[in-house]
């Protein structure tokens, strides 16, 4: 008998610690997503501040010198791991290199290049967005040429199964494509159910 309840507060045990580590992976991808929403903040603030142009780029200039210097570099490099909505649910199989965030997206989950949260969200406010800040500064010589973040999205009959981003170049910008990743495929996840 005294067996049984051993066995019993084993998986007891297995349960908890199951639950205690998906509380923590949900709670690792709200806080992503928080810090993303807070850039996104902090971007609107900066493009409708009383600042003149040449003040924005005087205050520029040491920020990318410093991010220059730092070249701060993720901390779970070449890591496969899955990459789970706030539910539990299996997003894709993620993988992050020095240069390099590729995922694999879930098949189940049937996402098309028109659908708003990955299209208007992921590629045009985040993606596009970076892009776009990286061409301007190899322009302005701020960037080394080919240093510059690009992205790939890989279909198969209509539907994304990778994801891959190059150059992100930072911790920063490696946790914000990941969160809004997270929130983009969470958010098609949660309306397909």
């Amino acid at each position: 008998m005294s067996e049984e309840s051993g066995e019993e507060k084993l998986k007891k045990l297995a349960i908890v610690k199951s639950y205690l580590e998906r509380r923590i992976e949900e709670l690792s991808g709200e806080i992503e997503s928080l810090r993303l929403l807070v850039s996104i903040v902090d971007e609107q603030l900066a493009a409708k501040s009383f600042k003149t142009l040449e003040t924005v780029k005087k205050e520029e200039k040491p920020k990318v010198v410093e991010v220059a210097k730092k070249e701060e570099k993720p901390k779970e490099l070449g890591a496969v791991r899955n990459l789970r909505g706030k539910s539990g649910n299996l997003l894709g199989m993620l993988t992050v290199t020095q240069d390099e965030i590729r995922l694999t997206v879930n098949p189940e989950l049937r996402i098309t290049s028109d659908m708003k949260p990955f299209s208007s969200f992921l590629i045009k406010k985040v993606l596009d967005a970076m892009v776009k800040v990286d061409k301007e500064d190899v322009e302005a010589g701020k960037l080394e040429p080919g240093k510059e973040l690009s992205y790939d999205i890989v279909y198969e009959g209509g539907e994304v199964r990778e994801i891959i981003v190059r150059n992100y170049r930072d911790e920063r910008r490696l946790r914000e494509v990941i969160s809004s990743i997270r929130w983009a495929l969470d958010t098609i996840s949660s309306s397909q159910r």
